[in-house]
């Protein structure tokens, strides 16, 4: 909320002269107007008061997103078949090259057992080509037979080779047929869905299992444009899931979208967390904080010195000028044990009182007591 928008909420609030502020401890209602006091209405007010601290904290950007998997995969067959076999289920945790589902083989280890002994019979016939073209060698030298003979048997001798490796390349080919009846998972991680059977058909095409990767895992958050040149990969991140209340998860920045969403003008980025117990899921919502490398200005008071306006839309204080209280209207951020955050309505130094605020008005005198120190935590948090 701009400072403008602050001077205005304050004068529609003066200028009305009778909005309300409760507290909680007895919902009474104190008028801002300075009214003339009557013979039943005290002309001091005894307050305790307390003093507005000032520090330095960690600068934090806040965001909420999806957690998502780190790795995804639709795992489907290299070639068709009939599903003889599928050893895992939804939930189970799955080993990179784990068998997740087999194909019957007989057609490609009928085809492997032909190409194999078409192979032997190639090689065969090469050694015996290779036999016969080495004896024919010496003769030639000799001048026992013609060089056009010798080279009829060198030609031989190379179709036959060549015979060899087609018969090489068709077992590699049949070896692989067999190979791919048996469908592995290419990563480790969590079986997410198996959408097949046995007895089904699987194409080339078809959905065997889904793995995910969830160690680690990722958190994607969008953040306004305003927040992007602040981002750097590798900053801190704490997040927190409805499903572990109160339990902070911590993370780091791993990837920046350096595109930014036209129609939103924000940016989205990946956040990384170890997640090794695995109570982090895809598709958990989290509420994060990111911790920058510059610190930012905060001022805390007591809990017990802030009342709630009752439009139910801010908060005030009542801060102790000699010895006269004064209305501040304030907006509040994060509370501690026993203190909350004044993002905007006072500065660091203010004294406030921190009771009676139901018998407070503006412009009430008041007798006070000793000043307390504001204690912080110093984190922020």
């Amino acid at each position: 909320m701009t400072s403008q928008s602050w001077r205005r909420l304050v004068g529609v609030a003066l200028h009305l002269g009778a909005f309300a502020v409760w507290t909680g401890c007895g919902g009474a209602v104190a008028d801002v107007r300075s009214p003339k006091p009557s013979s039943n209405e005290p002309r001091v007010v005894d307050v305790a008061t307390s003093v507005a601290i000032a520090r330095e904290i960690p600068s934090i950007i806040r965001a909420t997103g999806t957690f998502v998997a780190d790795e995804s995969s639709d795992v489907t067959p290299l070639a068709g078949g009939s599903v003889i076999e599928t050893p895992v289920n939804v939930g189970d945790v799955v080993e990179a090259r784990h068998v997740v589902a087999r194909l019957d083989p007989r057609n490609a280890t009928l085809d492997l057992t032909h190409a194999e002994a078409a192979l032997q019979q190639a090689e065969a016939q090469a050694q015996n080509a290779k036999v016969e073209a080495e004896r024919h060698a010496t003769l030639v030298e000799s001048g026992d037979i013609s060089r056009s003979t010798y080279e009829k048997l060198t030609t031989q001798l190379a179709t036959a080779e060549a015979a060899v490796a087609q018969a090489n390349a068709r077992v590699a080919t049949a070896k692989k047929a067999v190979d791919d009846t048996v469908i592995v998972a290419p990563f480790a991680g969590h079986v997410s869905a198996r959408p097949v059977s046995v007895g089904e058909y699987l194409t080339a095409t078809s959905k065997v299992v889904t793995i995910l990767r969830i160690q680690p895992i990722k958190l994607q958050l969008q953040l306004p444009e305003s927040e992007a040149g602040r981002l750097r990969p590798g900053m801190a991140v704490r997040a927190e899931v409805p499903a572990h209340p109160g339990v902070g998860f911590r993370g780091a920045v791993s990837a920046l979208n350096v595109a930014l969403d036209p129609n939103s003008r924000s940016m989205t980025i990946e956040v990384r967390f170890p997640n090794t117990d695995a109570r982090l899921m895809p598709g958990m919502f989290a509420t994060a904080e990111i911790n920058l490398p510059a610190k930012e200005r905060a001022v805390y008071v007591p809990t017990t010195a802030i009342a709630a306006i009752a439009n139910g839309q801010s908060s005030a204080v009542y801060v102790i000028e000699g010895t006269t209280a004064h209305v501040r209207v304030v907006q509040t951020g994060e509370a501690q044990p026993g203190v909350v955050r004044v993002l905007a309505g006072i500065e660091g130094g203010a004294v406030v009182a921190t009771s009676r605020l139901d018998q407070l008005f503006e412009g009430v005198t008041v007798r006070l007591a000793a000043p307390a120190a504001t204690r912080t935590s110093g984190s922020g948090k």
